[in-house]
Protein backbone atom coordinates (compact mmCIF):
# COMPACT_ATOMS: atom_id res chain seq x y z
CA UNK A 1 0.00 0.00 0.00
CA UNK A 2 1.26 3.49 -0.80
CA UNK A 3 1.74 6.53 1.35
CA UNK A 4 -1.22 8.09 -0.45
CA UNK A 5 -3.68 4.75 -0.33
CA UNK A 6 -2.19 4.60 3.21
CA UNK A 7 -3.33 8.25 3.92
CA UNK A 8 -6.84 7.99 2.16
CA UNK A 9 -7.79 4.93 3.84
CA UNK A 10 -7.06 6.62 6.86
CA UNK A 11 -9.19 9.81 6.14
CA UNK A 12 -12.08 7.62 5.27
CA UNK A 13 -11.88 6.37 8.20
CA UNK A 14 -12.37 9.38 10.20
CA UNK A 15 -8.43 9.30 11.48
CA UNK A 16 -7.22 12.54 12.24
CA UNK A 17 -3.98 11.47 13.63
CA UNK A 18 -1.88 8.31 13.41
CA UNK A 19 -1.34 7.36 17.01
CA UNK A 20 -3.74 4.58 18.53
CA UNK A 21 -5.22 5.29 21.42
CA UNK A 22 -6.04 2.92 24.04
CA UNK A 23 -9.60 2.51 23.42
CA UNK A 24 -8.78 1.40 19.91
CA UNK A 25 -5.77 -1.06 21.28
CA UNK A 26 -8.62 -2.62 23.65
CA UNK A 27 -10.84 -3.27 20.78
CA UNK A 28 -8.14 -4.44 17.99
CA UNK A 29 -7.07 -6.97 20.96
CA UNK A 30 -10.77 -8.17 21.65
CA UNK A 31 -11.64 -8.42 18.28
CA UNK A 32 -8.54 -10.09 17.64
CA UNK A 33 -5.93 -10.64 14.24
CA UNK A 34 -9.24 -11.80 12.17
CA UNK A 35 -11.08 -8.26 12.52
CA UNK A 36 -13.52 -7.65 10.18
CA UNK A 37 -14.82 -4.54 8.11
CA UNK A 38 -17.11 -2.39 10.54
CA UNK A 39 -20.51 -2.86 9.44
CA UNK A 40 -22.60 -0.44 6.54
CA UNK A 41 -25.70 -0.03 6.16
CA UNK A 42 -25.60 0.05 2.57
CA UNK A 43 -27.20 -2.51 0.62
CA UNK A 44 -23.60 -3.63 -1.39
CA UNK A 45 -20.86 -2.39 0.95
CA UNK A 46 -17.15 -3.61 1.20
CA UNK A 47 -16.51 -7.23 3.07
CA UNK A 48 -18.99 -9.40 3.21
CA UNK A 49 -21.15 -7.70 0.48
CA UNK A 50 -18.15 -7.73 -1.92
CA UNK A 51 -17.92 -11.23 -1.36
CA UNK A 52 -21.37 -12.21 -1.73
CA UNK A 53 -21.42 -9.90 -5.13
CA UNK A 54 -17.70 -11.47 -6.26
CA UNK A 55 -19.42 -15.04 -5.53
CA UNK A 56 -22.55 -14.32 -7.82
CA UNK A 57 -19.78 -13.28 -10.54
CA UNK A 58 -18.21 -16.28 -10.59
CA UNK A 59 -20.88 -18.99 -9.85
CA UNK A 60 -21.46 -19.26 -13.61
CA UNK A 61 -18.24 -21.37 -14.12
CA UNK A 62 -16.26 -19.31 -15.98
CA UNK A 63 -12.95 -17.75 -15.31
CA UNK A 64 -12.25 -14.49 -14.88
CA UNK A 65 -9.20 -12.68 -15.44
CA UNK A 66 -8.59 -9.80 -12.90
CA UNK A 67 -9.14 -6.84 -15.13
CA UNK A 68 -12.52 -8.64 -15.90
CA UNK A 69 -13.56 -8.89 -12.60
CA UNK A 70 -13.01 -5.77 -12.12
CA UNK A 71 -14.99 -4.49 -14.54
CA UNK A 72 -17.97 -6.40 -13.08
CA UNK A 73 -17.68 -4.63 -9.92
CA UNK A 74 -16.96 -1.66 -11.36
CA UNK A 75 -20.19 -1.40 -13.49
CA UNK A 76 -21.96 -2.33 -10.63
CA UNK A 77 -20.78 0.51 -8.77
CA UNK A 78 -20.89 2.92 -11.47
CA UNK A 79 -24.50 2.25 -12.00
CA UNK A 80 -25.40 2.78 -8.24
CA UNK A 81 -23.01 6.34 -7.97
CA UNK A 82 -25.33 7.50 -11.01
CA UNK A 83 -28.24 6.89 -9.38
CA UNK A 84 -27.34 8.49 -6.24
CA UNK A 85 -26.19 11.49 -8.20
CA UNK A 86 -29.24 11.64 -9.82
CA UNK A 87 -31.08 11.84 -6.88
CA UNK A 88 -29.62 14.12 -4.73
CA UNK A 89 -29.24 15.90 -7.90
CA UNK A 90 -33.29 16.46 -7.46
CA UNK A 91 -32.97 17.17 -4.18
CA UNK A 92 -30.71 20.51 -5.02
CA UNK A 93 -27.82 18.38 -2.76
CA UNK A 94 -25.49 18.38 -5.11
CA UNK A 95 -24.74 20.28 -8.63
CA UNK A 96 -23.23 19.57 -11.53
CA UNK A 97 -20.72 22.11 -13.30
CA UNK A 98 -20.07 21.60 -16.89
CA UNK A 99 -17.60 24.37 -16.79
CA UNK A 100 -15.58 22.68 -13.93
CA UNK A 101 -16.98 19.09 -15.30
CA UNK A 102 -17.07 17.57 -11.74
CA UNK A 103 -19.86 17.70 -9.21
CA UNK A 104 -20.30 19.50 -6.12
CA UNK A 105 -22.57 19.62 -2.99
CA UNK A 106 -25.13 22.43 -3.38
CA UNK A 107 -24.59 24.41 -0.58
Amino acid sequence: MSQSEFVRTMVQAGRSGFESTASETTESDAAGSNSEEPHSPDATPGGDGLKDRVQEILADGDYYEWDDLLAELTDDIEERLEDVLQELQSDNKVQYSGRHGGYVRDE
